[in-house]
């Protein structure tokens, strides 16, 4: 990442917002190789990691052991991040998880709960608050300690304003959800879109640290899209994300939630499989798969795609190959228009092996170079419920927001 600091009284937190960032990225520095990074006086650093380290924000971590230098070895400062606590909500079609962890991710404790979205949204959102305070209280974790929530949904978000404009398969209309879960929770709250929430998070503690442009790609239960060009996110003055879920391969195809026809999600998505498998689904055509979902076919869903892609029917798989080639395609035409230094992929259906193991041999039928040393699973999907929230509050009220 490159680094500018300004070294003018004016622009203190600036400064120190950058000291910050800059120990983010490398864990652990000394103030003068800090001052030579950022640019900035030796005395300036001192003054600010000082300040810091008052505020406990920053920590000694030690001498340098490998410094061959004669003498006095630099003490390194990093960034303690224990120093706050996170509330991060992720709101996704099936089920809601609430989670509370430091600044880095250890996560201390985490809740779930169904995404109801037969009850209008102020009420689901009131029952998230009170699951929330109740984890909080149960768990003894001190307000005092916690830096802010980050809430992820589907779909388009007013960032600005902390709207819902549009969650797919949860609400379809715009949802004060920022200014709605501030009041009952009595704390900073930042809403984003799920898909550049992740994005933010692999900037902060993952493949962003070191790549500049990225393409990430989030197959389950929907497809998401958000493209990085050098270490920032893209998007539209018009809050709006780069979808390649609702690019239209089939003009004639069925209708989207988006409104379109033909949209790529209504045919790769996971409740678009299942239906695409249902139809074809019998005693005779899947004998394997009938068995593992004792011929019940409502079993064939979204929410338990693991048990049906246990089965072995060639007709089956012939659905699910079709699907594969067709995102595969439709991602290698986004990375010959960008071509980005990597593709990050992740989602539920990435973590299927099978699944990952075809798309990634039908990329490279277009291309013997987009193997998955280029095609990189993201390091952070273990952690795929809570870090895009968190990144947000990191961000924003932390790496960006330490006041003097």
């Amino acid at each position: 990442m490159s680094y500018t600091g300004i070294n003018l009284g004016n622009v203190k937190i600036n400064n120190r917002n950058a000291i910050l960032r800059l120990l983010n990225d490398h864990t652990a520095m000394s103030r003068k190789d800090i001052a030579n990074a950022l640019g900035l006086t030796p005395a300036t650093v001192t003054v600010l990691c000082s300040d810091l380290l008052v505020d406990q924000v920053l920590t000694v971590l030690g001498e340098d052991r490998e410094s061959k230098r004669a003498g006095r070895r630099k003490i390194l400062l990093g960034i303690n991040y224990d120093r706050f606590r996170v509330l991060s909500i992720s709101i996704e079609s099936a089920e809601t998880c609430l989670t509370v962890s430091n600044l880095r991710g250890g996560k201390a404790t985490s809740r779930r709960m169904a995404t109801n979205s037969s009850i209008p949204p102020l009420q689901f959102l009131h029952q998230v608050a009170h699951h929330a305070l109740r984890m909080l209280e149960e768990e003894e974790i001190s307000r005092s300690t916690l830096l802010g929530a980050g809430v992820s949904v589907p779909g388009i978000v007013n960032r600005t304003e902390g709207v819902s404009l549009n969650a797919c398969r949860i609400w379809d209309q715009p949802v004060r959800v920022g200014p709605l879960l501030q009041e009952a929770l009595h704390m900073p709250v930042i809403v984003e879109n799920n898909a550049r929430a992740f994005a933010e998070a692999e900037l902060i503690f993952g493949n962003g640290r070191e790549l500049d442009n990225m393409l990430f790609i989030r197959w389950g239960p929907g497809v998401g899209s958000t493209i990085v060009i050098h270490k920032q996110i893209y998007d539209s003055h018009r809050s709006r994300n780069a979808e390649i879920g609702h690019v239209v391969i089939d003009p004639h195809g069925p209708v989207c939630r988006c409104g379109r026809k033909g949209c790529l999600e209504t045919y790769v998505g996971t409740h678009a499989i299942a239906d695409q498998i249902r139809d074809r689904f019998s005693r005779e055509t899947m004998p394997d798969l009938y068995r593992n979902v004792e011929g019940d076919p409502t079993r064939i869903a979204a929410r338990r795609f693991s048990e049906v892609l246990r089965g072995q029917d060639p007709a089956m798989w012939d659905i699910v190959q079709y699907d594969v080639e067709m995102l595969a395609r439709s991602v290698c035409d986004m990375i010959t228009i960008l071509v980005p230094d990597n593709v990050i992929i992740y989602g539920k259906l990435f973590d299927e092996p099978e699944l990952r193991a075809r798309f990634l041999s039908a990329c490279q039928k277009y291309d013997s170079r987009y193997n998955s040393d280029y095609i990189v699973r993201s390091e952070l999907e273990q952690s795929i419920d809570f870090i895009g929230p968190l990144a947000v509050v990191v961000n924003r009220l932390f790496l960006s927001g330490i006041s003097g």
